[in-house]
């Protein structure tokens, strides 16, 4: 048993020692053993043999010589989409603005339209001879009725318009890779 601990300890102390993982005190110590020592010189050989087979076995796969032109020459065939210029169509942009652009103009027509105009002096109407407008016979609810309806439409025409252009879009891109 005890010889058994000695070969195991032996064996372990060479390991470090062809691996270069001992100190140097322990390094002159083995490289004395393995020169004096016939047992330690037979398993030095041994395991030195052992570690050399595997070097030789494990030896790392070199790419070709020509892999990295042939990777380049593989991605040169692909072909690469190209950048987007706009990322905000300006037409949709547009049809927004003109969409709140006309709701708040109604918006501020109906407020001025439905606002109680009182009729105490200012100050300065009364010294200047400002005439009231009364503006309620121009702003009903038909008023409202019509603006809404032109606004709906207006929106419908540019739905039909953004619509028409995204399908063309699609179109010509069917047409370009046939």
């Amino acid at each position: 048993m005890e010889q058994i601990d000695q070969n195991g300890q032996m064996e372990m102390e060479l390991w470090e020692y062809i691996d270069g993982l001992c100190n140097e005190a322990d390094r002159q110590r083995i490289a004395a053993l393995i020169t004096t020592d016939k047992l330690w010189q037979l398993k030095f050989e041994e395991i030195n043999e052992v570690n050399l087979s595997l070097a030789s076995a494990m030896e790392m796969e070199q790419p070709s010589m020509r892999f990295t032109k042939n990777v380049m020459e593989a991605v040169a065939n692909v072909n690469i989409a190209p950048a987007t210029k706009k990322y905000v169509n300006n037409s949709i942009v547009k049809g927004i603005a003109a969409f709140f652009i006309i709701s708040i103009v109604s918006l501020l027509g109906y407020a001025l339209a439905s606002a109680k105009w009182s009729k105490e002096p200012l100050g300065i109407s009364d010294k200047l001879n400002i005439p009231k407008v009364d503006l309620s016979p121009y702003f009903n609810s038909s008023f409202f009725n019509i603006i809404i309806g032109i606004n709906v439409v207006l929106g419908l025409v540019i739905l039909d318009l953004v619509m028409r252009r995204k399908n063309n879009r699609e179109l010509e891109k069917q047409i370009d890779t046939q």
